[in-house]
């Protein structure tokens, strides 16, 4: 999993504008001009992750996401992007959004509610993510939501701001958060949420057409039809770290959640040679081993994020993961996390 490679070079170029030239900022965050040209390529999460915390050492601004993502375009998510361009209102936009993009950044999932006269849209971030790296995945938040905000506006010609956004982080610089987001913002919140008015979500799209739309949505589908078909174990594994967080839900659950029948979810994984238990310990062991980088999660909590009920029990797991025991191997993870 990670981010378009084209994403990155939208990003740099709207860092360009207030730190280092495009061509420094890139060569400091080791990326090649020719590794994030191609848009039908991956970067992976935990490098491209380390761009916003390198952002935020040049600039000396901790909302740096803030800043950079008010002015990234619509064309920073490529075919999703032109989508959403063609859609015939703000809330049809939106769910293209929620549908698609996965597709440019499979880290960070977009989930809508409707509550009365409300639309709640969730942003589902990768468990290994946010706590293995607050800070980067902080930032990414501030830019998605930043730059939310500004497309709305691009796509509408109007100033539509949601009523208030949550977050899942600690309070800081409210000032700067209420100046770029122009509305309420409530900070240690359960969950990242934007909630906006359902009649604003009706707002005409400037450049809405309807056979654009239509020809986008067949591509688009054909793609995520396709990704299904060949590749079941990694949209599976993808299903428990983002919606599910690392609890395993059970098989029926997942097939549902994956559009297909529990037979069908079984055939292809046995197909590619894997089964449901083996893709849910895999997701187990990497979330572990993701989790315990940081030294300031210990292995009990590591154990409660991952639904042990007892620290006996989470030993014996990851000891049939690994051959060791936790205590024995995290100390070698955090000498990962401080090198990066």
């Amino acid at each position: 999993m990670g981010l378009q490679a084209t994403v990155i070079k939208d990003i740099i170029y709207a860092a360009a504008n207030y730190a280092d030239a495009y061509d420094i900022i890139r060569e400091k965050a080791g990326f090649s001009q020719e590794e994030i040209s191609d848009s039908s390529k991956m970067v992976d999460w935990e490098k491209a992750g380390a761009l916003w915390d390198m952002l935020a050492d040049i600039t000396g601004n901790e909302q740096i996401g803030l800043v950079v993502g008010s002015e990234m375009s619509l064309a920073v998510n490529g075919m999703v992007g032109f989508m959403m361009q063609a859609s015939n209102t703000l809330q049809e936009a939106l769910d293209v959004y929620c549908a698609y993009g996965y597709m440019v950044c499979p880290m960070i999932t977009f989930v809508q509610r409707i509550e009365g006269n409300q639309v709640i849209v969730e942003l589902h971030q990768n468990a290994m993510w946010k706590t293995s790296y607050p800070r980067n995945a902080r930032i990414v938040i501030d830019s998605l939501l930043a730059c939310t905000i500004s497309h709305i506006r691009t796509l509408t010609g109007k100033n539509i701001y949601p009523l208030a956004i949550e977050v899942e982080y600690a309070k800081a610089a409210l000032d700067e958060y209420t100046k770029v987001l122009q509305c309420q913002v409530l900070f240690n919140a359960p969950l990242h949420r934007m909630i906006f008015n359902a009649d604003d979500l009706q707002a005409p799209i400037l450049t809405r057409d309807t056979s654009v739309y239509d020809t986008f949505k067949t591509i688009l589908g054909q793609k995520k039809s396709i990704a299904l078909q060949t590749n079941t174990a990694d949209a599976l594994k993808n299903l428990l770290l983002m919606q599910f967080k690392g609890r395993i839900p059970t098989v029926e659950e997942a097939a549902e959640n994956l559009g297909m029948t529990v037979r069908t979810l079984q055939r292809k994984l046995t197909e590619e040679q894997t089964s449901f238990r083996n893709i849910a310990s895999e997701v187990k062991k990497e979330l572990a081993m993701h989790l315990m980088k940081n030294p300031a999660t210990s292995i009990t909590e590591v154990a409660d994020v991952l639904g042990y009920g007892d620290l006996p029990a989470f030993r014996r797991a990851f000891k049939s993961w690994t051959n060791a025991a936790p205590k024995a191997v995290k100390p070698q993870l955090e000498k990962q996390y401080a090198a990066i």
